[in-house]
């Protein structure tokens, strides 16, 4: 099976109590307050990942609801999340005292993706599994949604596979595995 790559992680938390969101977003550095949908506050966050040379700055994003609940995108792994997490939970807390800064952080979601490493035929793929949906004048991608484990794929024509809703890299791998071989099954039939 090809190498599973993890290409984002969005973990979730909790602050304990509702927050004013307009406070939030002016006093917080980075800070924007969104109207739209479900209001929130947004927050630029950096962060440094020393896998790649020089230490690059990379972005993440937070996002803070009324409710107290926190998500943070833009990272590679649970423990990357929690990190972020306990500081801006420690900033956070600068501005309202009584937020919790225990709340446990956990994975949300992940997006992974593997390569079969040659092309392969969605119409083909498309026919053999009943659910998919595949549309090429409206998305280029196959989509398919399993329960056991439970999870979403998007396959490409060039190889490339992602899959999403999922909460550990181990249930990616077991995915990732039922999927390759429900491929090379229908391609090889």
């Amino acid at each position: 099976m090809a190498n599973l790559e993890i290409e984002n992680v969005i973990v979730a938390s909790h602050l304990g109590k509702d927050v004013e969101l307009i406070t939030l977003a002016t006093e917080l550095p980075n800070a924007r307050y969104s109207s739209s949908g479900n209001p929130s506050v947004i927050i630029e966050l950096d962060r440094t990942n020393p896998k790649f040379i020089g230490h690059k700055r990379l972005k993440a994003a937070g996002v803070l609801f009324g409710n107290g609940k926190v998500l943070v995108t833009g990272i590679s792994s649970l423990q990357e999340g929690k990190e972020i997490v306990s500081k801006l939970k420690k900033t956070i807390r600068d501005i309202d005292p009584k937020i919790s800064t225990k709340r446990a952080t956990k994975i949300e979601n992940m997006v992974t993706k593997m390569n079969f490493g040659r092309k392969i035929d969605l119409q083909i793929i498309s026919n053999a599994i009943p659910g998919s949906e595949y549309d090429p004048l409206r998305f280029q991608g196959l989509i398919i949604r399993v329960d056991n484990p439970l999870a979403s794929f998007i396959l490409f024509e060039s190889g490339i596979a992602i899959i999403t809703d999922i909460v550990s890299e181990a249930k990616a791998k077991k995915a990732f595995k039922e999927l390759n071989s429900l491929v090379k099954a229908i391609i090889l039939s």
